[in-house]
């Protein structure tokens, strides 16, 4: 019984080095069913934390009504999405995957840099309370909304910093990471 045991292991293995074999003939990366590598394990969890923050947005914004949000949102899903796909493509070694990797990067760094842009341009109204308390402060309240207004650019200016840094470098490196062999 032992050999019979042995002898389909052996068999097994045969047969898995003549598949390896014959998809690197064909140009086939052999990675699929295996781990990810390690320069790319945090594209699953990444693409995963974009489909839920996309979702949850999308929920959110659907509540109250918010058809930006809800563009957002779907934004942000489609993203994480894609992102999955793109690790999926490049595991099983299918064509796309640096295009889809990269790409989902360069949604949300659009999304954040056109976030930032439009609260400048278009800031909301203070509440009520702050402008009471605005008025309340006389002649400082020219200085007041001037604070406020800094505080806004500030804002915008580490959303565009940071989303540039994070997925900017994201993009970059699925760029580097992901290259077809030769």
């Amino acid at each position: 019984m032992p050999d019979d045991k042995a002898r389909l292991l052996a068999s097994e293995l045969a047969a898995g080095e003549i598949l390896a074999a014959a998809q690197a003939r064909q140009g086939v990366l052999p990675t699929s069913g295996r781990p990810a590598p390690v320069k790319l394990r945090m594209a699953k969890g990444d693409g995963y934390g974009l489909l839920v923050m996309g979702i949850l947005s999308l929920i959110i914004a659907g509540i109250s009504v918010s058809v930006g949000g809800i563009v957002v949102g779907a934004l942000v899903a489609a993203a994480g999405w894609c992102e999955l796909d793109g690790y999926s493509r490049y595991m099983d070694g299918r064509p796309g995957s640096r295009l889809r990797l990269m790409g989902s990067q360069l949604v949300i760094l659009g999304i954040a840099w056109a976030y930032a842009g439009w609260t400048l341009l278009h800031p909301e109204p203070l509440s009520p309370d702050i402008k009471e308390m605005l008025a309340a402060s006389g002649e400082q309240a020219s200085a007041m909304q001037g604070m406020v207004d800094s505080v806004r650019s500030l804002v915008a200016t580490v959303i565009c910093a940071v989303s540039l840094l994070y997925q900017g470098g994201l993009a970059w490196y699925y760029f580097h990471k992901t290259k077809p062999a030769a």
